[in-house]
């Protein structure tokens, strides 16, 4: 019999043309040890000549597995979020499985429904970038439920049983601050996020599962600081809002009241573009009167000029990592969690030199 494109060749087609039952088909097919090896051979040979397609709700109910991940990120445009999922779908696929993403615009609403949307879809593990300060329960909910979760570089403090992934921000503030230190910087600003007063009240060696990014690299700056026996001091702790102008308010304040200053340092590339701005805007020049290091190595940072120094975060290691513990989580679901800080690097570019160069005079 001749089928059209919308008569696909069902499981009972070749259990018949097999000679077996279709239960024993389809036990053959999806590889199980009750079906003889000779038997197996054949049902394969058999749906390979009919051009059998098996069904994938049909195997996942099966197998239990549909072979697809779940991937919920805060904002698709962000270029950090945007090359670790690159890299976790280059991973993901080269074993065998497919990605479901989720953008939620930050919005705690819509990751409580993506999560939802992807559960009932049966995925087979998640990755999670949490939105900031919004309640885990769902994520809570989905680990106690035995599903393979990942969490990508924010953490969520009251869901236990899941690994971590993230740079190492202290250690990345760490490699900017020694850098203007080794400079010869003592007076050195910083923009955050973070606030100083809640950093300085948590313990003295602050959890990565438990406080944001941009707590963890305040923490960093005051570390770096203090092991070199320089003064914190919080009038050269700017706090801003995460958009660059914020930033640029920030910077702004920061200049007009801490003249002092010789360099500051930047905790997120967003903020990053506000500060450049702003210094731009002020007259000082950079970095012979202020130098200036950002955080993330994005496409603008070596275009400007000066070109910007940054602290440059393993993107796709990062999401390779991410992609690889999600895949034995989802293999082996007694394994035990993880969490996995990597390195940052220093990019060294023009933006950064030693303080007083503004007493020479320029060539």
């Amino acid at each position: 019999m001749t089928r059209t494109a919308h008569q696909s060749v069902t499981i009972v087609d070749v259990a018949k043309a097999a000679g077996v039952s279709k239960s024993t088909a389809g036990r053959a097919l999806t590889g199980s040890d009750e079906v003889s090896a000779r038997t197996r051979d054949k049902v394969v040979r058999v749906a390979a000549e009919l051009g059998y397609r098996p069904n994938g709700v049909a195997r996942s109910m099966i197998t239990g597995n549909t072979e697809t991940v779940g991937v919920v990120i805060p904002d698709m445009s962000n270029r950090f979020f945007s090359a670790a999922l690159q890299s976790i779908a280059r991973t993901i696929r080269q074993h065998g499985y497919e990605l479901l993403v989720s953008s939620t615009e930050g919005e705690p609403a819509l990751e409580r429904r993506s999560v939802e949307v992807l559960s009932t879809k049966r995925v087979d593990g998640l990755i999670v970038a949490p939105v900031l300060g919004a309640d885990t329960d769902h994520l809570r909910r989905l680990a106690d439920s035995g599903t393979a979760l990942v969490l990508l570089d924010r953490p969520a403090p009251k869901v236990s049983g899941t690994s971590f992934v993230s740079v190492d921000n202290v250690e990345a503030s760490r490699l900017a601050v020694d850098h203007l230190i080794g400079l010869g910087h003592r007076h050195i600003g910083i923009i955050s996020e973070a606030r100083y007063d809640a950093t300085v009240t948590r313990a003295a060696e602050p959890s990565p599962t438990a406080h944001r990014p941009s707590t963890m690299r305040l923490a960093g700056y005051v570390r770096a600081m203090t092991d070199a026996g320089l003064e914190v001091r919080p009038e050269h702790i700017a706090h801003s809002a995460y958009s660059s102008a914020a930033s640029y308010a920030a910077t702004t304040r920061l200049l007009n009241v801490t003249p002092q200053v010789t360099a500051i340092y930047c905790t997120d590339n967003v903020l990053s573009v506000g500060a450049f701005a702003a210094l731009q805007d002020s007259g000082c020049h950079c970095p012979r009167d202020i130098s200036l290091v950002g955080f993330d190595d994005h496409d603008w940072a070596p275009l400007v000029r000066p070109r910007l120094t940054v602290v440059a975060q393993p993107t796709e290691v990062i999401g390779v990592t991410a992609a690889e513990d999600l895949l034995t989580a989802i293999a082996d679901p007694a394994r035990e969690p993880a969490t996995h800080l990597l390195p940052a690097r220093l990019v060294t570019r023009d933006s950064t030199a030693p303080p007083g160069l503004s007493l020479i005079p320029p060539t």
